[in-house]
């Protein structure tokens, strides 16, 4: 079978090129569609190092993506890609990543899911408080009498 093939191969090169471009087009494609498709908050992806560099003093600084991603989470209800990471000798929001499509997408991605939350109606909800229950005298003596003496190791079977 492979003979076969193999022959038809020499008398035919074109056959052999045009299934090596297949294959590559292939692997090209598989490629770019795997990359495109990588979710944003993989452990991998929030492990990655980001280089923040910060317009005012020109300092460079290294940050884990999930950092970057949290501390933008922490800093208002709307974000302003024009306003980045707080540098903190100045107190001015002047960092910035590298890759300013990625930061673009990175803000907009996070005042989406900020916009969604406060749609959602789990938003708008406060816990129930939790029961509480009233200790007797004697219950509350117990309890400091316990609290007051030392802990003891467990016993090993």
């Amino acid at each position: 079978m492979l003979s076969g093939l193999r022959e038809k191969m020499n008398k035919s090169p074109w056959m052999g090129w045009a299934f090596a471009g297949v294959l590559l087009l292939a692997s090209l494609f598989m490629f770019f569609r795997s990359r495109s498709s990588i979710d944003p908050y993989s452990p991998a992806r929030m492990q990655e190092t980001v280089v923040i560099k910060f317009t005012d003093t020109g300092e460079e600084v290294e940050m884990t993506r999930g950092n970057l991603d949290r501390e933008m989470r922490r800093s208002g209800d709307k974000l302003d890609s024009t306003k980045g990471v707080l540098n903190p000798k100045t107190g001015q929001y002047t960092g910035f990543p590298f890759d300013k499509n990625d930061w673009d997408q990175m803000i907009a991605r996070i005042n989406q899911e900020k916009q969604e939350f406060k749609k959602s109606p789990v938003s708008g909800a406060t816990p129930a408080p939790s029961p509480r229950k009233e200790l007797t005298p004697e219950e509350s003596a117990k309890l400091y009498e316990k609290l007051a003496q030392p802990p003891t190791a467990p016993v090993k079977k």
